[in-house]
């Protein structure tokens, strides 16, 4: 049984997400070689307009990587011991035992050092995180709690006139003038 659950749970889900992650960054650079092929014989791109892209590109692709070599680091250990558990007898009193635990430990930090990944690497992340969890409102209520928040509305209270938002609107947020009566 442990064997099963080594080879399917483990170990081929780590050779399929390695070889799917390489396809994956593979298709990722000769797209980019196609786009630079393009843009070299575009007149009307500028390579201004372009660095943005390359930049998401690439910290994409390192994003990629980052977690797939945190998977595997964690994973694949797990799947190896869980192989050999099942493969030889004693293995499992002298080894499992005692790098079990070790192991189990190291599954859960890279759950929580991929959150930390996303949310330092993507700001779409950022915002979909910020937008589900209602942090934007929190934030309003109680003040700015980090860089990706607004900050409240001014106070109306010294009788200027401050604007605040009523709607979003294609992408766009529609401001409204508001002034103390």
């Amino acid at each position: 049984m442990r064997r099963v659950q080594a080879l399917f749970v483990r170990l081929v889900p780590c050779i399929g997400l390695t070889v799917l992650s390489l396809l994956l960054v593979q298709t990722m650079r000769q797209a980019e070689e196609r786009r630079q092929n393009l843009r070299g014989k575009s007149s009307s791109t500028t390579k201004e307009g372009a660095g943005g892209s390359d930049r998401k590109t690439n910290r994409t692709t390192m994003m990629l990587l980052l977690v797939v070599v945190l998977f595997l680091v964690t994973e694949l250990p797990q799947g190896v011991i869980n192989l050999l558990s099942g493969l030889l007898t004693d293995f499992v009193t002298e080894i499992y035992m005692a790098l079990g635990d070790l192991l189990d430990i190291l599954a859960l930090i890279n759950n929580g050092i991929n959150f930390i990944l996303y949310c330092s690497m993507s700001k779409q992340f950022r915002d979909t995180f910020v937008n589900v969890f209602h942090l934007d409102v929190i934030s309003r209520l109680f003040g700015r709690c980090c860089r990706c928040c607004k900050p409240p509305p001014a106070s109306l209270e010294d009788g200027t006139a401050t604007t605040a938002p009523t709607a979003v609107i294609g992408g766009k947020e529609q401001y409204v003038l508001v002034a103390q009566a």
